[in-house]
């Protein structure tokens, strides 16, 4: 018959266990991406650029009368381009650049 301090002693007596590796994180190209999972599938109907003096935005109209609007923060420069990417390589169409925004 065994003894309660037996139990014990024998779960104390296992080898301890390894630490488990630490997951490795892919690197990401950017800091920081964010993706507008709500304009998936929507047909865009008008993009415009707002650069007046005290007010800086991307605001994409679609056909069903939604719209995304982002923001710019007047420290960034802003750059844009249109580009191809049917060849998987990026082919630039048109390019448009601004001073600081």
């Amino acid at each position: 018959m065994k003894r309660k301090n037996d139990t014990a002693v024998k779960k104390q007596s296992k080898s301890p266990q390894k630490p488990r590796p630490a997951v490795k994180r892919r690197k990401l190209a950017y800091a920081r991406v964010l993706e507008f999972p709500q304009a998936k599938g929507r047909t865009v109907e008008l993009v415009q650029l707002i650069a007046d003096t005290d007010y800086h935005c991307l605001s994409i109209r679609f056909k069903d009368k939604t719209d995304l609007s982002v923001v710019i923060d007047p420290a960034l420069s802003f750059r844009a381009n249109f580009s191809d990417w049917k060849t998987d390589e990026q082919r630039v169409i048109k390019e448009w650049r601004t001073g600081p925004v």
